[in-house]
């Protein structure tokens, strides 16, 4: 299959990206390389340099190979609650704007497979966990609105009479591993854990750090796009990917010191306001990903840092 992967360059799209080329896929990478580098995209897939906003990119990336795409895995985008209420508008234009520019290229060259990366900041504060995706939505930050807007129209889009276009949104939870980054304040807080650790650097906590998280795997993650892409449900649907498990922050930074060889008990931590848009507790009912695509996670949370520990420790010593 010929597919586009938006946001290839970066943490999760080249997880997704190196998962297709491994079953045999054709793969186009478009990334404007705001945040992924060229590095991450698999060797043999086709790179376009651009802008998901921009027309001429996109039509560039969708008739990069032989033939026009015909499945798109739209992961590039705006990817910070906390960055979304510096520049809403920017969060905005990208998330919103961009996702749309994304599924007109889709409709002109005829994809007939669209999965997009939706958030679990779609669902605010949930009044009950595990959350399920009939869950109502009610995002508490302008990120959270965006993702949910941006899914909205996926769905809406493979819902229009006459199309044949097969959509998933996967509200992927706390997505961690190797190529996140370790210096970015605003992505995954488990790559910033363990950068503090291995600059030795003391660690920040925003708010009492008992709010508590679900982490997923990136292989993980990207397994369950490779399925969906091969096998799409017959209707447009939300997808949660998690593992329904629940690791508070607190837990969360001292397992990174020990993953990376330190002492937790003598590690220097500051615990500071929290921010605007934060969760409190969020954890994954992932039932449906496995009746729908037969997924379920396969990494634990200590063989995933582990994991993501050592390739960190690398990326360091670089």
């Amino acid at each position: 299959m010929r597919v586009l992967v938006t946001g290839g360059a970066g943490f999760i799209g080249s997880h997704v990206a190196d998962a297709l080329m491994a079953r045999g896929d054709a793969v186009v990478v478009l990334d404007d390389l705001s945040n992924g580098v060229p590095e991450n995209v698999p060797p043999g897939a086709a790179f376009v340099e651009g802008d998901v906003r921009d027309p001429d990119a996109v039509d560039r990336a969708f008739t990069a190979l032989d033939a026009p795409c015909e499945a798109v895995c739209h992961l590039a985008g705006q990817a910070s609650t906390f960055k979304s209420f510096d520049e809403p508008a920017w969060d905005m234009d990208v998330n919103g704007v961009g996702t749309a520019r994304m599924l007109e290229g889709a409709r002109r060259h005829r994809a007939h497979t669209f999965l997009y990366a939706s958030s679990m900041t779609a669902y605010g504060h949930p009044s009950t966990l595990p959350v399920h995706e009939d869950a109502a939505c009610a995002p508490v930050s302008f990120y959270g609105i965006t993702k949910w807007a941006a899914e909205r129209a996926v769905i809406i889009s493979a819902q229009q009479p006459g199309t044949d276009l097969r959509a998933v949104a996967f509200r992927m939870f706390n997505v961690y591993g190797p190529r996140q980054s370790l210096t970015n304040p605003y992505q995954g807080v488990l790559g910033i854990f363990l950068g503090n650790v291995l600059r030795g650097e003391p660690i920040r906590i925003f708010g009492d750090g008992e709010q508590s998280r679900d982490f997923v795997y990136v292989g993980d993650v990207a397994r369950a796009w490779a399925m969906a892409l091969h096998a799409p449900p017959s209707d447009p649907v939300a997808l949660n990917l998690g593992t329904n498990t629940k690791t508070s922050i607190n837990q969360l930074w001292r397992h990174a010191v020990r993953a990376a060889g330190q002492d937790p008990g003598s590690w220097p931590v500051s615990y500071e306001d929290g921010r605007p848009g934060d969760q409190r507790h969020m954890r994954a009912d992932i039932a449906r990903a496995e009746q729908l695509l037969g997924w379920r996670p396969m990494v634990s949370l200590a063989d995933g840092m582990a994991r993501t520990a050592s390739w960190a420790a690398t990326d360091v010593a670089r």
